[in-house]
């Protein structure tokens, strides 16, 4: 019996994207399973090399050819993916990226049947629409008009979609017609790797007055990257006078070129703000970016308010709490609601210049309060991989 086809399909994402291979791909592969990830190039070659023997990558988009992330490809996007469709048929498809489900509709409704079903499960890693309209990345005038036909379009194929993977639990309150849906909860919380974690020990920089900062991730302005690290700045020089250096390690990359070099600027000629990326416009293996994380003792985290994220909880948040790391983040309630009972970090206000007395308390926080004073359950950052085991 030929095994089950699963492809598990997106546009910007790598295909060796943490959610998508890690904690989709790698859930649901089986012996009976063969699951195929389409999607831009990889972050990383070794996680091509030690995949799974039915796991398969379609490197469909390419830096080189595709770098310009809203160029006119997106519009051809699609119909490249309904091609590598018609050339896989797969019993399930797993649709990542909002702007080719028209085209796994489309494939569904001319190739499924009663004895070939296809199975459609759309993951919502994100509130699209929202994003359209509050994020900066189209033009004032277009924005209204893509937003309403995304989520028009949402809409109209909900009743055609089997499955919904959501990635936050207030998608629900923002997106109503999701209430009559087959749906589960796929938050991005931390998964566990034997070979990337293990339990954080206490950091002794109180006795080295050596104090390690990161920012790690997408850099974006979204994301208040040059927000963080003129917070870090400020801090540095607050802890100079109580006798203590800081360095600050920027792991990560940045899409927008405009954006990278002012990060560029800002940091140059700084001793204490490392570059782990020098060109920063190509992305850096999880894995990678995990190991960083371990050996650092404080992780800034200036998202700047905006609508499309401010009820999302950053997987970021996840993987601090897994390993024990204290976070400096923006003002929000959902975030404070979350991580205050955990007393794992402070909430800064990014949004503006930091006042003098801000940065002090900062200090004082950072040299005597103490962190994760009670033990956490792991269920509040682990990954479950049986939810998509049960479903899929």
């Amino acid at each position: 019996m030929e095994n089950e086809k699963v492809a598990i399909l997106s546009v910007l994402k790598p295909v060796d994207d943490i959610r998508a291979y890690q904690k989709i791909a790698k859930s649901i592969t089986s012996n009976s399973k063969n699951v195929t990830l389409i999607g831009f190039e990889a972050s990383s070659n070794s996680n091509k090399k030690n995949s799974d023997i039915n796991i398969n990558f379609i490197e469909l988009f390419t830096s080189k050819k595709n770098k310009n992330r809203l160029g006119l490809w997106r519009f051809f996007a699609g119909f490249k993916v309904f091609d590598q469709l018609l050339r896989l048929k797969p019993t399930t498809i797993i649709v990542c990226a909002v702007e080719i489900l028209p085209f796994t509709l489309l494939f569904k409704l001319l190739f499924s049947s009663k004895l070939n079903a296809i199975k459609l499960v759309y993951d919502v890693q994100e509130n699209y629409a929202f994003n359209i309209l509050y994020q900066d990345n189209y033009p004032p005038f277009l924005k209204k008009i893509l937003a309403f036909l995304v989520r028009s379009f949402e809409k109209l194929s909900s009743s055609f979609i089997d499955l919904y993977l959501l990635a936050e639990r207030f998608y629900l309150e923002e997106m109503p017609f999701l209430e009559k849906t087959n749906y589960v909860f796929l938050e991005n919380k931390f998964l566990v790797d034997d070979l990337i974690y293990t339990n954080s020990t206490s950091s002794d920089y109180l006795k080295t007055k050596e104090i390690k900062f990161i920012i790690y991730g997408s850099f974006s302005k979204t994301y208040g990257t040059l927000e963080g690290i003129l917070f870090f700045k400020q801090l540095e020089k607050e802890l100079e006078k109580e006798g203590f250096s800081a360095t600050l390690l920027l792991a990560g990359y940045c899409l927008d070129k405009e954006y990278s070099e002012k990060i560029q600027e800002v940091t140059k000629d700084t001793n204490s703000i490392i570059l782990l990326n020098q060109t920063i416009d190509k992305s850096i293996a999880h894995k990678i970016l995990l190991q960083k994380l371990q050996k650092t003792d404080f992780v800034i985290l200036p998202y700047l308010f905006n609508k499309s994220t401010q009820n999302c909880i950053p997987t970021k948040f996840y993987e601090c709490l897994a390993y024990q790391k204290p976070m400096f983040i923006s003002k929000n309630s959902l975030w404070q609601s979350f991580i205050n009972p955990l007393n794992a970090g402070l909430f800064i206000d990014f949004d503006r210049l930091v006042v003098e007395n801000e940065i002090q308390n900062s200090v004082k926080k950072i040299l005597l309060q103490p962190f994760y004073t009670k033990p956490i359950n792991e269920e509040v950052w682990r990954f479950d991989r049986e939810i998509l085991r049960k479903v899929i």
